[in-house]
């Protein structure tokens, strides 16, 4: 930015300030002696990403160039370079390793799967929102891109672990408890985003920005009264705000064992049930599911869920979850 630019900001922001207008701000501004303009530093960064654990010692006068997936392109797979890129990367990964899993199921779940494809960005928004509010929840650079170079995709997502976890304990399938507490805690900030006011000090950061920025526009645009889709059609406002927390629920259980959601289990007192979503500590699998009673299906199929009168799914400790086994007494219940 030129030096007269930075006059211009300061005359529109004056003429804002004091309720004048912006010619007589630019004469005030000239009558004030010893006004210079002075030309904003730059800031030069390092030609190539410093090293881990770099603090800037090693190329004075000049910037940490910060390290992204991106950079070793030449070295990892696209689904590891990708499923180490916060936010929307990440989501997106995890998102389609979800699907694909799911690939020759029945020809609903597809469907479902189809349009929570856009519900992925809202994935990334929860990530983005977590990692701004706990910073210790990103995982540690050395460690990332040792994972990254070395095209270890566990490895990248033991190192995700904790921000996975992390979302996956805040996203939930009960909608009492969305409109309670996640979607307003989203409200909020999204609302900050746009107040802060810190300037960037890389341009990894103002792309990062710039990110984030995008996910907050989108989430704003989804409430609006009339919102229009990839597709070109008019959809109500809203989220389809279950799918994030079932492809969480998925990828966590295939590293750590459990019951993946929809999957039929039989409780400790002998009813079948079907696992809507799974619950989840600081470490190791499931503590607690989410279930539905069910009559299970005799030619293949799922089965036909039983509804409970207060319209909602009870809560069932991990340990009184188990493995289902067909029994002909399910078919008389």
């Amino acid at each position: 930015m030129t030096a007269d630019k930075h006059v211009k900001r300061a005359a529109r922001e004056l003429a804002a300030r004091e309720g004048i207008a912006y010619a007589a701000a630019r004469r005030r501004l000239g009558e004030v002696e010893g006004l210079q303009e002075v030309e904003p530093p730059r800031i030069l960064s390092t030609s190539q990403p410093c090293p881990a654990g770099c603090e800037g010692s090693g190329h004075p006068g000049t910037v940490c160039w910060s390290w992204r997936p991106e950079e070793a392109r030449n070295m990892a797979r696209w689904a590891v370079l990708r499923s180490a890129e916060l936010p929307g990367g990440r989501a997106e990964q995890v998102a389609q390793r979800a699907d694909d899993a799911e690939a020759k199921t029945s020809g609903s779940v597809r469907w479902a799967n189809f349009h929570g494809r856009e519900a992925r960005w809202l994935l990334a928004l929860v990530y983005a929102m977590l990692t701004a509010e706990q910073p210790e929840l990103r995982p540690d650079p050395a460690l990332l891109r040792a994972a990254v170079e070395a095209d270890d995709l566990g490895a990248v997502d033991a190192a995700m672990e904790p921000l996975d976890r992390a979302a996956a304990r805040l996203l939930t399938k009960d909608a009492e408890r969305w409109w309670r507490e996640v979607k307003p805690r989203l409200d909020v900030y999204a609302a900050a985003v746009p107040a802060d006011n810190s300037y960037p000090s890389t341009w990894q950061e103002v792309d990062a920005r710039a990110v984030v920025w995008r996910l907050v526009e989108r989430w704003r645009k989804a409430w609006e009264a009339t919102e229009r889709n990839m597709h070109g059609v008019l959809e109500s406002p809203g989220v389809m705000w279950p799918a994030p927390k079932g492809h969480l629920d998925a990828l966590l259980v295939a590293r750590h064992g459990g019951h993946a959601p929809r999957s039929r289990v039989r409780l400790a007192d002998g009813r079948p049930a079907l696992v809507v979503a799974a619950e989840w500590a600081q470490a190791g699998p499931p503590v607690a599911y989410l279930v539905q009673d069910l009559v299970p299906g005799n030619h293949g199929n799922v089965g036909r869920l039983v509804p409970r009168r207060d319209g909602g799914r009870e809560r069932v400790p991990a340990a009184d979850c188990l493995s289902y086994v067909p029994d002909p007494a399910d078919l008389t219940r």
